[in-house]
């Protein structure tokens, strides 16, 4: 697992090291990043009501789950609310894999991606946009990505942990890896609904099932090689990364056995903690200290999941992070903003931090 030092040394641009500047000189460590929070753009929720999802009391719900109204001017203001200074903003599941032909996906796609560039050129100092793919068609996926980080200059990429049972580690996303791995690309990952849906029993699939949708992402990875061949793009898992903390150990042990590849432990347990993991829904004191003990402090990361997560309920779990985690203040720094931007060298340069 790189150090933090190696970390910035990979990740911040290099005229922050030629002076000895360093970004903890130029951010407070109380300075919120928010890497993530959704957008909800009124042409994304049409789709998806015209694609069948529910609308009770006319409220949309994707996954069981309700769809909060959103606006530009409400993001801002709960923002502001929480003490939030700057948030990448991207598309929650099931983001426009529900559409079925390439051509409506990839349409839908640069249209919301379209609005996100226009949010982030109204607020610079505030947003940042994560591209959405219109996976899992993978030539208009790369043409996409190549258009967002490329042309329009997106701080980075949003991934799901499946579009329509294809998860991430499938080689036939190798194309989209290998594009965004030539980047050095930076990449949030949200977990989707799995096409087992039955296993929620009729409750909500966000409930359980998209903490072990990350699971199965993070897994597949790891058993088809697709991480190790692909190691330069930085990735951010929600929810403090589903159960990984918890099963990584078993996941290794098991990937150590001939039949399914036999993968050293030591290299194994590496790769699962060579991610960053978001804290949303996750600031319990026992979340917290897993966290902590598994990646350490450098790569964990801001999340509030707003406006999915009400801003109340987001504000409770902001304020619980340093008392349940037990964090000194330069920890908070790194989690609060520091390791966000070590992730986003893009937010570094929208800052004028170097």
């Amino acid at each position: 697992m790189p150090s933090l030092l190696q970390k910035l040394l990979l990740g911040i641009p290099l005229a922050c090291l030629a002076t000895g500047h360093t970004l903890t000189d130029s951010v407070s460590s109380n300075y919120k990043i928010d890497v993530h929070s959704h957008v909800v753009p009124s042409i994304w929720r049409e789709e998806l009501i015209s694609a069948g999802y529910p609308v009770k009391n006319d409220t949309l719900y994707t996954d069981g789950f309700p769809v909060s109204d959103w606006t530009l001017d409400s993001h801002i203001t709960t923002m502001n609310s929480l003490g939030v200074n700057y948030s990448t903003i991207s598309v929650s599941a099931p983001g426009v894999f529900f559409l079925k032909e390439a051509k409506k996906a990839k349409s839908l796609a640069r249209r919301v991606n379209l609005l996100l560039h226009n949010y982030t050129r109204t607020y610079p100092t505030r947003l940042g946009a994560l591209c959405l793919l219109p996976l899992p068609y993978v030539d208009e996926a790369v043409e996409e990505l190549k258009f967002c980080l490329d042309t329009l200059g997106f701080v980075g990429v949003g991934l799901y942990t499946n579009a329509n049972g294809t998860y991430l580690g499938d080689k036939s996303l190798d194309p989209v890896f290998s594009a965004l791995d030539k980047r050095n690309a930076s990449v949030f990952v949200h977990p989707a609904s799995p096409e087992c849906t039955s296993v929620a029993n009729g409750w909500p699939i966000p409930m359980t099932e998209y903490p072990f949708d990350t699971v199965r992402a993070i897994e597949n990875m790891l058993l088809t090689g697709q991480r190790a061949q692909y190691p330069d793009i930085k990735m951010i898992f929600a929810h403090g990364g589903g159960a990984i903390p918890f099963l990584a150990t078993r996941i290794a042990g098991m990937a150590s056995l001939p039949w399914l590849g036999g993968l050293p432990v030591p290299e194994s347990l590496a790769q699962l903690a060579g991610y960053y993991f978001d804290t949303a829904a996750s600031t319990s004191a026992i979340q917290l200290a897993a966290l902590k003990s598994f990646i350490g402090t450098d790569q964990i990361v801001v999340g509030t999941d707003y406006p999915y997560v009400p801003a109340s309920q987001a504000s409770a779990g902001l304020s619980a992070i340093q008392g349940n985690g037990n964090f000194t203040t330069v920890e908070m720094g790194q989690i609060n903003n520091l390791n966000a931007l070590t992730i986003f060298p893009r937010i570094v340069k929208a800052l004028k931090l170097h």
